[in-house]
């Protein structure tokens, strides 16, 4: 492919934006140098990142502090998520997240773990009104952690608007933030769009780095609709994980396509990431393309022009360019040449439709009945009509295509034919991966469940009950210089359902880490000391099978 010649077109970046929001109000979090690990509106498996992710220099235990005066509005505590977080209501209209704590100051823990004794879970979803827990700015509030859905240590902060809760990027506040680096693009595809609107698989196009900031696409030679797709990072100064790229402009021969950047959305929207990207080519290969056109369905609010992104092929010559951009407007451009051409291009002859035996209306509601089952399909569950394989075997129910996305949760009924206890519905995906569906049954002894997951469902016996060990002492030790209990507690199978544990008789308050198979009990105001004490611990799996074990330990 011959090279390009072009003169360089300077485009602007014009962030306009970023001018509506107050840079002085919130201060920096951690009493730290901020690096980010995460940026705003990251593309996550199923998700867009609601907030932006702080470094804890590889370690718990950073003091967090208020960004701004105001009121505990609420405090989250859970096994997922963000683990321990905190939500602090302002004067000015905004609600500051602090995600994935290790615990809270002495008056918030005091507070909160009164509930938790109060209501016998460690889980806890309080809401709280103004004037009860006030805070000042700077007021130290917690410290960093690695709870929740969090593998590795880290603050995730979030800047919401409190009267809808809307999520709002907060590097728009004037965090300082060192960053003079230029978002890298990865790679660069084209998609075609044919007389029914049908999108072709993407077509890989090489491109070459001119400079810093250039990138030079080989020549296209397209006729009719197309569009393009892009897979890229950003990386700031002081780190060198990538990080998602904030803003995405397109222009045709000067013309701009389309324009969206994620300043902002709303947590109702975030499942539509799964129109943004090329799904199909998600799932097959494990990578992600953002598309710079609009699919159907998505009707995602980053947008700032309504553009559907696509192009009519001019004739020739044509450029057509992408400029992807970071909040300090360090930004990097590439240039596409087009030749109008009338062959037609190999990626809309090499569609390999999906073996199915079912099309489904998105417009419709689907109630598919067998001897064994029930498959209940609400419309709009997909963003445009579909072909699944939906089909009833002696022992399973497939419901299968793994290249389009779920918006909506699918019913399920299905017979358990051997009352056996342990019992439950699988799911096996189409890598033959088998993972814990439902092990509820209604009243016709059908197990029920509602999922956005596709593949083939089954029934499967637990009979194995989790196991309990004593951590960091053993049975009948003096643990008068510890500070913790801790045992290992674990379930091969379906997984731990729900955990008890007393002390003499007792309920205590003990913390579940997941990802470290852990329970552990930081002595507190509520243990009431004996020389000899008990625990007994409880354990049940998501089957109902149960383990229960008793300890001894003394203590001065």
């Amino acid at each position: 492919m011959k090279k390009l010649t072009f003169l360089f077109l300077f485009v602007s970046i014009n962030i306009n934006s970023q001018s509506n929001y107050p840079k002085d109000y919130f201060s920096n979090p951690l009493n730290i140098e901020l690096i980010l690990n995460g940026t705003f509106g990251e593309l996550r498996p199923s998700h867009f990142h609601s907030g932006i992710d702080f470094k804890t220099k590889f370690k718990e235990g950073l003091d967090v502090y208020s960004s701004a005066e105001g009121y505990v509005s609420r405090i989250s505590i859970k096994h997922g998520g963000f683990g321990k977080a905190l939500y602090i209501n302002h004067p000015n209209g905004y609600t500051t997240v602090y995600g994935h704590l290790k615990k809270f100051n002495k008056k918030i823990e005091d507070y909160i773990k009164r509930i938790q004794y109060e209501k016998k879970s460690y889980q806890i979803e309080h809401y709280l009104k103004q004037g009860i827990l006030k805070i000042d700015k700077n007021e130290k509030i917690a410290f960093s952690g690695n709870t929740g859905s969090s593998f590795g240590p880290h603050l995730h902060y979030e800047i919401r608007l409190t009267k809808n809760q809307k999520v709002l990027n907060p590097q728009l506040f004037g965090f300082d933030i060192k960053d003079t680096r230029k978002p890298t693009i990865s790679s660069l595809f084209l998609y075609n769009l044919d007389n029914l609107n049908n999108i072709s698989n993407p077509i890989k196009l090489k491109i070459q780095k001119m400079n810093d900031s250039l990138y030079q696409s080989e020549k296209v030679f397209a006729s009719g609709t197309i569009g393009f797709g892009i897979s890229g990072f950003d990386r700031q100064d002081l780190a060198n994980n990538k990080n998602g790229i904030y803003k995405y402009s397109t222009y045709y021969n000067d013309k701009k396509i389309i324009d969206f950047n994620f300043e902002s959305f709303s947590f109702e929207e975030s499942i539509k990431i799964k129109t943004l990207i090329d799904y199909k080519y998600y799932i097959n290969n494990k990578s992600r393309i953002i598309k710079l056109f609009k699919d159907k369905g998505n009707d995602l609010s980053i947008y700032l022009n309504n553009k559907s992104g696509y192009i009519d092929v001019e004739n020739s010559p044509s450029i057509y360019t992408i400029i992807v951009s970071d909040l300090k407007g360090n930004k990097s451009i590439v240039k596409i040449p087009i030749i109008k051409s009338d062959l037609i291009n190999d990626s809309l002859k090499n569609i390999k439709l999906f073996a199915s035996n079912k099309s489904i209306n998105n417009k419709l509601d689907y109630n598919f009945k067998f001897e064994n089952a029930e498959i209940k399909i609400a419309k709009n569950t997909f963003v445009k009509a579909v072909q699944l394989n939906i089909e009833s075997l002696k022992d399973s129910i497939k419901i299968v295509n793994p290249e389009i996305a779920v918006f909506k949760n699918i019913k399920v009924n299905f017979f358990n034919k051997e009352k056996r206890k342990g019992n439950y519905l699988a799911l096996k995906d189409k890598d033959g991966n088998e993972s814990f569906a439902t092990s509820n049954l209604n009243s016709k002894n059908y197990f029920y469940h509602k999922t956005k997951l596709l593949g083939t469902y089954f029934v499967k016996n637990d009979s194995i009950p989790p196991s309990i060990q004593l951590k960091n002492f053993k049975n009948n030790d003096w643990i008068s210089n510890k500070n913790f209990i801790r045992f290992k507690i674990l379930d091969n199978e379906t997984g731990i359902k729900s955990y008890k544990i007393k002390i003499n008789n007792k309920w205590t308050l003990f913390e579940y880490e997941y990802k470290r198979n852990e329970l552990f009990y930081e002595f507190d105001n509520y243990f009431l000391n004996q020389t000899k004490n008990l625990i007994e611990v409880f354990i049940e799996d998501m089957v109902g099978n149960k383990t229960q074990k008793s300890f001894t330990f003394y203590r001065n």
